[in-house]
């Protein structure tokens, strides 16, 4: 009797075994879940498969992390920026209002968008000048949705850099960058508000350094392809470790958006005007006085250079160390206090080197020989008005004009170019040097070769090397150039005497 029970056991626990074997088999072709779990949600489509499992790119896993970390770092330092500006009344309606009775308007308002960035835990806040410029009321709101009014502390109205100050707890400041060591190809991120959506990350490289487009001095910029729209200006460019490389400032743009072209000031040049308004009688720069142009091969045998070394002076300042020395668009420095020029960059470092007050020996080539000449720095102003002319100014730089047509048979370079006796009226109207001489431009031709390089109110005062001191000068000059050759036209535009070439 015992062992019929054992083996009715034994056959009881083979029936059960098969059973779940079963199930389990039933349940796996046909889809089942078991019956412990909750039902899946249902789909229109079946569920499929990831091409490549978690673990099959562990490279582009980490980078993918890696970004994601960055992204959570750096956005809560930056900010987004809401100026209030109030649009003028035209005095010439609000007399016809007050002639007529009528009731005065409320003055428009606009709300321009931009972004700074936090750089102390005490509220100091970079961004750019153009941003906040002419505004009544600046707001800034903080990533985790905080309103702040702020406080002005100061601004760098050549580099387009302000400092504000804001009073809030828990702020989370970035770090500068040695901007010295930043690379061309280097990763970089542009953080900001683009067209008002905030917390906007995008990713590129460092495309291009020492892109100029002002003077001698740290009027640099580094050129990136990280996407950047108008509300970005003044955000920050950073590194790989969440540091600020460069403020986002301006793009280059046909459409008014992004095309891979944008341009930031380099941190180092941002950080010595913060501790130039925070640290008041600090570091102190000194300054020449002079717009350069790039100098390449066929620019100096145009210009009758020797070669393409040395830093070529397009304009001069008025009232700055150079024009005192001398100096003149045209002229190429080739040394300076001792040392050899090799480019504008070069020149750009002896001068930041320099000692303010101390006269000091430069050399320039003019005319086929050198002049040398005597040069005693100032210090460069920090804010109200600048020395010289600004960088482009934010946004997005205006569309450029359409390429000049090839030069049609018989005319030359200045065809299309109408021209006026110099009068002590116009020199008042266009704000030009007292001691200027020549003919100002009253029109240029649309198409023409100088339409895109001159403007009416421009004084042209030498053509080549002919000097114009009256309309019937520029007449008999342009007579003879030549037909598809370029020309070298020394002018005034404003109170700034500079150079163009014009033509083809």
């Amino acid at each position: 009797m015992k062992s019929f029970l054992q083996f009715l056991l034994f056959v009881l626990a083979i029936t059960l075994a098969l059973a779940g074997l079963y199930a389990w088999k039933s349940g796996q072709f046909s889809g089942a879940p078991p019956a412990a779990t909750a039902p899946a949600a249902s789909h229109a489509l079946p569920s499929v498969k990831p091409a490549l499992g978690a673990t099959a790119l562990p490279g582009l896993s980490a980078l993918d992390s890696e970004f994601g970390r960055l992204a959570e770092a750096v956005i809560p330092s930056v900010v987004s920026i809401t100026a209030r500006k109030q649009g003028a009344v035209d005095p010439r309606e609000e007399m016809l209002r007050q002639f007529f009775g009528m009731r005065r308007p409320m003055p428009s308002e606009t709300y321009p968008q931009g972004s700074g960035v936090i750089i102390s835990e005490n509220g100091h806040v970079v961004t750019s000048l153009h941003v906040i410029e002419g505004a009544n009321e600046v707001t800034v709101i903080l990533s985790d949705g905080r309103r702040l009014g702020t406080e002005l502390l100061g601004y760098d109205e050549a580099l387009d850099i302000a400092v504000l100050k804001v009073a809030a707890d828990g702020l989370r400041p970035l770090a500068f960058a040695d901007s010295e060591k930043v690379r061309v190809g280097q990763l970089v991120f542009a953080v900001g508000n683009p067209f008002g959506l905030q917390e906007t990350i995008t990713q590129g490289i460092i495309s291009a350094r020492e892109r100029l487009f002002a003077s001698e001095t740290d009027k640099e910029f580094f050129q990136t392809d990280a996407p950047i729209n108008p509300g970005n200006s003044g955000g920050p460019l950073v590194n790989i470790r969440g540091e600020i490389v460069g403020i986002n400032n301006f793009i280059f743009s046909q459409s008014g958006g992004s095309q891979g072209i944008g341009f930031a000031i380099p941190a180092n040049a941002v950080r010595r005007v913060v501790d130039d308004i925070l640290q008041p009688g600090g570091s102190a720069r000194p300054v020449l006085g002079v717009v350069l142009r790039p100098l390449d091969e066929g620019l100096a045998a145009q210009l009758g250079l020797p070669d393409a070394r040395g830093a070529l002076v397009d304009a001069v300042g008025p009232d700055t160390p150079a024009a005192q020395a001398g100096i003149r668009a045209g002229d190429l420095i080739v040394k300076f206090n001792g040392r050899g020029i090799q480019n504008f960059n070069d020149l750009r470092r002896r001068v930041a080197q320099a000692k303010i007050g101390e006269e000091l020996p430069v050399e320039i080539f003019r005319d086929g020989k050198i002049v040398s000449l005597k040069v005693r720095l100032v210090e460069e102003q920090r804010s109200g008005r600048t020395l010289l002319p600004a960088p482009p100014a934010g946004g997005v730089v205006p569309q450029p004009m359409p390429a000049q047509p090839p030069a049609a048979a018989g005319r030359n370079a200045l065809s299309g170019v109408s021209v006026t006796d110099v009068t002590p009226a116009l020199v008042a109207r266009f704000k030009l040097p007292e001691n200027v001489e020549g003919v100002v431009v009253e029109s240029v031709l649309p198409g023409a070769p100088a339409d895109a390089i001159l403007q009416p109110g421009d004084a042209i005062e030498q053509v080549n090397d002919t000097a114009v001191t009256t309309k019937d000068d520029f007449l008999a000059a342009t007579a003879a150039l030549p037909p598809g050759e370029r020309v070298i036209v020394l002018l005034s535009r404003g109170p700034v005497r500079s150079f163009a070439v014009v033509g083809p």
